[in-house]
């Protein structure tokens, strides 16, 4: 897999309230989207990725320790470079019961993680993948490859099912207004966004129903 972990972009979004940093990494030849959570000197990563050494150098700058490893899908884009972050740091992958994957933590709708001071919520998101899910803190959600700014994710691949992703986004598209969106890929015209903004310009948040949405993911 040589040539897809090059450089990348951060992003650094503090928040006073409830207590955690996000720090958003552009990694690799995919446009993929890392984050690192973190609160009270310790992080969770979600989806490394292909830039496993970005963040392990990033977490030892900022004297983290990483306790889990959040995998949005099984993909292997997303998941390309846990075992640097496992075998560096000891994290725990956490993947959804039904993920191929290799983890720690089998997780499941409704599941919660705690971290430090915060609790990671687990909402199943099949659709693009069986094994979807996002991550929903304090304020925000990490939605992996279920929605994008300005899109969502593919229907068309081995395993997808459009209208489970219907209804997923439909879940989605019931948070709060202001809850902000950490996509998994750079796709959209932004780096994040909100519910309420996607609502309101996101095709795929406007379809009426499953056969319309069908048709549009699908072409």
């Amino acid at each position: 897999m040589e040539g897809f972990g090059c450089g990348f972009q951060r992003l650094n979004m503090l928040r006073a309230e409830p207590g955690y940093e996000v720090v958003q990494l552009l990694v690799g030849n995919m446009q993929n989207f890392s984050y690192i959570i973190s609160t009270e000197g310790i992080c969770a990563v979600v989806d490394p990725s292909f830039g496993g050494r970005i963040i392990s150098g990033e977490v030892r700058r900022r004297k983290l320790t990483v306790e889990y490893i959040l995998s949005t899908h099984s993909h292997f884009d997303h998941n390309h470079d846990n075992e640097i972050l496992v075998r560096e740091f000891g994290a725990k992958v956490c993947a959804h019961s039904r993920s191929p994957i290799d983890k720690a933590v089998a997780i499941e709708e409704g599941d919660s993680l705690k971290l430090g001071g915060i609790q990671i919520r687990v909402f199943a998101t099949p659709g693009h993948t069986p094994d979807s899910v996002c991550y929903v803190v304090p304020g925000g959600i990490f939605t992996g490859d279920t929605l994008f700014v300005g899109t969502c994710g593919r229907a068309d691949l081995p395993g997808s099912d459009p209208k489970s992703l219907f209804r997923s986004l439909k879940r989605l598209s019931a948070l709060q207004p202001d809850t902000i969106i950490y996509p998994g890929h750079d796709y959209g015209a932004t780096k994040t966004s909100t519910i309420e903004h996607e609502k309101m310009e996101n095709p795929a948040l406007q379809q009426r129903s499953e056969n319309d949405f069908e048709q549009f993911v699908l072409g």
